[in-house]
């Protein structure tokens, strides 16, 4: 059954579906193709049709699918339905305890009302090089899980962005969850982000720095520094993690990981910040980041 209520935000007019199974969503997809776009909180996507950024025939809701909304956590793995409230994820307790880099990202999304919203899912399937939630999740190491007609496949987040809103996801399919692997115990993250004016606006800079301590002699056992709007994707700074790694960290060294970031940094100059500016707060954020997460 369709409605078509476009005219109720002044949006575009659309025909509109519930989808109550994963499957009838995917069929759906299949069916309407290009023409179709889904939704959940709509917190991006309405906004983006009252521009005529976009203009879908058909919307898919799918915010009603249970098997999509849920946090689980056992025996060392994290996982999170796609449709899961960004709220929802910044207060549990499970996550602010393991995983707190991921509820500060989240807490870093907008207002309380767009986070009461907002879903994971969208804000990974946006695939916005500012996405926040990226670049903690991908310092986390976690991966998508996809279902589409043609079965259900798992990749790494790091794989799901491929440019500007355009991810991994294909003809039919569905992001439906976020696994997310406990990081060794002498761990720590840290995400930074530098918006335009205000907190709630989106980022201009984000930095994500997860530290695992070597237990034997407290040095950097492994780093991962993960870039967010500065490129195309959300991006790893392997030449500068390389520089840390087995290293007793200081003030110098610390300084030149960060210079060596800013370097792996691809921004572009728009109405938000200069390139220049970008790469400069990338080499800010990414020192302050470090110095958080090691504590000096």
């Amino acid at each position: 059954m369709s409605t078509s209520f476009g005219y109720l935000l002044k949006l575009p007019k659309f025909e509109h579906f519930e989808a109550k199974e994963i499957l009838e969503a995917c069929l759906l997809l299949s069916k309407y193709g290009e023409r179709a776009k889904l939704i959940a909180g709509g917190t991006d996507l309405l906004v983006s049709m009252k521009k005529r950024e976009v203009i879908p025939e058909y919307l898919i809701d799918i915010k009603g699918i249970r098997d999509l909304s849920y946090i689980q956590y056992q025996r060392g793995v994290l996982r999170i339905g796609a449709v899961t409230p960004l709220n929802d994820i910044e207060g549990f307790p499970i996550i602010q305890e393991r995983f707190p880099i991921l509820a500060s990202a989240c807490h870093q999304i907008g207002t309380p009302q767009i986070r009461n919203l907002g879903t994971i899912g969208g804000n990974l399937c946006n695939a916005s090089p500012s996405a926040d939630t990226a670049p903690a999740l991908i310092g986390l190491g976690a991966k998508a899980k996809i279902m589409g007609l043609k079965g259900e496949r798992t990749i790494s987040l790091e794989e799901f962005f491929v440019g500007p809103g355009q991810s991994a996801l294909q003809d039919s399919e569905i992001l439906t969850e976020i696994i997310v692997p406990e990081l060794p115990g002498l761990s720590r993250g840290e995400y930074l982000k530098l918006p335009a004016r205000t907190t709630i606006d989106i980022a201009v800079v984000g930095v994500a720095v997860i530290v695992t301590f070597d237990p034997k002699d407290n040095k950097i056992g492994d780093i991962k520094i993960v870039l967010g709007a500065v490129a195309p994707t959300p991006v790893r700074a392997h030449k500068a993690e390389k520089i840390i790694i087995g290293k007793t960290v200081e003030g110098q060294l610390i300084e030149k990981a960060a210079q060596v970031a800013a370097e792996e940094a691809r921004p572009i100059s728009d109405i938000r910040g200069s390139a220049k500016y970008r790469r400069e707060m990338v080499k800010v954020l990414t020192q302050r980041a470090i110095k958080q997460v090691v504590r000096i």
